[in-house]
């Protein structure tokens, strides 16, 4: 049977975590989602230190978009397309 879902949904849709919910532990779980806060804040840092300065509320909705985005696109590869 082919594979209906587009580009979007596969790399960055919710596949991952549904994925991750039915195959893993509550630790490792745990574990992502403190990557995920780990990631947005190492982020939010670099940017204070590249520019001297704290984001303001734009900037910082666009980073946590792109790495919301970066982290979906990680879990999905490992626990969807990875698996294959």
């Amino acid at each position: 049977m082919e594979d209906k879902r587009s580009f979007f949904s596969t790399w960055f849709g919710f596949s991952g975590w549904n994925a991750m919910s039915a195959q893993t532990r509550i630790t490792t779980q745990i574990m992502y989602r403190v990557f995920f806060l780990l990631g947005l804040a190492a982020i939010i840092v670099g940017y204070g230190t590249v520019t001297g300065s704290d984001p303001g509320g734009a900037v910082t909705l666009t980073m946590i978009a792109i790495w919301y985005l970066l982290f979906q696109f990680i879990l999905n590869f490992i626990f969807v397309e990875g698996s294959r």
